[in-house]
């Protein structure tokens, strides 16, 4: 992501969090969705500062990661739980559920990767490999 559009997300992300503040107090009860531009800000908060601070860059990765993994969890939980007891859900919530749960089942192999000394690798491109041998 270049400069321009971290700029932009991190704008974006702000008056979305004020929203969210707003719309906190005039309904009265916070919804899990309204985690999303605060995770756009943090995310794009640590894009910007990924080269000049990248201890902080790294904070903000990790705060922006945790905090779509609960919001997600307690979407996808409610729901799951409304399903399984006959009420009332909503799809969205239902998949946002499943999607989280992938995303810390993979997480989770990284990081297990990781710890045993393995790198996870993102596949070559064709400029990255090594030229072919002639014999």
């Amino acid at each position: 992501m270049n400069r321009r559009m971290a700029q932009g997300a991190l704008a974006v992300g702000s008056i979305g969090v004020l929203i969210g503040f707003v719309d906190v107090i005039m309904v009265g009860r916070p919804e899990p969705y309204q985690a999303l531009p605060a995770v756009i800000a943090l995310e794009a908060g640590a894009e910007l500062l990924r080269g000049r601070r990248p201890r902080a860059a790294r904070a903000l990765h990790v705060t922006g990661s945790v905090l779509l993994v609960v919001a997600g969890s307690v979407a996808g939980f409610a729901a799951w739980a409304a399903l399984l007891a006959d009420g009332t859900y909503d799809w969205l919530n239902l998949v946002l559920g499943v999607v989280m749960v992938a995303y810390l089942v993979l997480s989770a192999g990284r990081l297990r990767a990781r710890l045993r000394g393995g790198r996870p690798t993102a596949p070559r491109t064709a400029s990255e490999s090594p030229a072919p041998r002639r014999c």
